[in-house]
């Protein structure tokens, strides 16, 4: 294992572990995407299928185990202890699209790239199908941000560190292909596509620091109209976003006894 996949691995596990410290921290849950946690869990679900025959180190066990335990610990948290924000019916038909779009993708990607005997492999189709899904797992969190009027600091550092974990990976793999003349064509197409993503929420979202709200910003559809990719899903009007019977934007509380704190304008963020 080189350093840049190591560096790769600490920044994902990081990222898990700021989204946990946040969630119990602010006693709140509002700001996240439950369809993007609930996306990563079938990625990891269906990636880490290995770990029922095959056996590579303690290390590499552990980690599979963590990202599994932690997501699912993460949904269970969103569905029954704080609360949090309902995701509006364009991010429900981008995850339903995304699901199966990977779905079908998976089979003819796996050919093209592996062989076609390998395709029928179910091992690797579900592999296949976990790195193409990883890809657009972000799309409803950024949708929720601009959706949500309680943004939270960990929205932005959250993706940051995922960004950086694929960015790394990118490292990993053009370190691998020098030294050691490998390169797996699917894993490096969908993490672009992926990390494409992260920095381009990055560019919008430090382009834009007005508005503070519990430590974070408010980024609104106008900012993500600025970004190059950002903009085709998440920056369209307001018709875009579903509203509620008032013709305001619903939030979903699955705990309304919880205590959501919120910075007013003359407060200090707490520590």
């Amino acid at each position: 294992m080189n350093i840049f996949r190591l560096a790769g691995d600490l920044a994902h596990i990081f990222s898990k572990c700021v989204l946990l410290w946040s969630i119990h921290r602010n006693k709140s849950a509002e700001g996240i995407s439950l369809l993007t946690q609930a996306m990563y869990a079938l990625v990891f679900c269906t990636r880490y299928l290995d770990l029922f025959w095959r056996f590579i180190s303690l290390y590499n066990t552990t980690a599979k185990v963590f990202y599994i335990a932690s997501s699912f610990y993460i949904l269970f948290l969103m569905l029954s202890v704080y609360p949090r924000t309902e995701e509006n019916r364009k991010a429900w038909f981008i995850t339903a699209y995304s699901v199966g779009g990977a779905a079908v993708l998976s089979i003819p990607i796996t050919g093209f790239a592996r062989g076609w005997w390998i395709s029928w492999l179910m091992g690797e189709m579900f592999w296949t199908f976990s790195i193409i899904l990883e890809s657009v797992c972000v799309i409803p969190q950024l949708i929720i941000l601009r959706q949500t009027d309680i943004p939270t600091v960990i929205n932005s550092h959250y993706l940051l560190t995922l960004g950086s974990y694929r960015g790394f990976y990118i490292l990993n793999w053009i370190y691998r292909y020098f030294s050691e003349g490998l390169v797996d064509p699917i894993a490096v197409v969908f993490g672009v596509i992926q990390t494409a993503l992260y920095i381009d929420f990055a560019r919008v979202y430090y382009g834009r620091q007005r508005i503070k709200l519990r430590e974070g910003v408010l980024v609104d559809s106008e900012d993500f109209r600025k970004g190059w990719i950002t903009r085709w899903f998440a920056g369209r009007d307001s018709v875009d976003v579903e509203r509620g019977e008032e013709g305001g934007v619903s939030h979903h509380v699955t705990n309304p006894d919880a205590h959501v704190p919120v910075a007013h304008a003359d407060e200090e963020p707490r520590t």
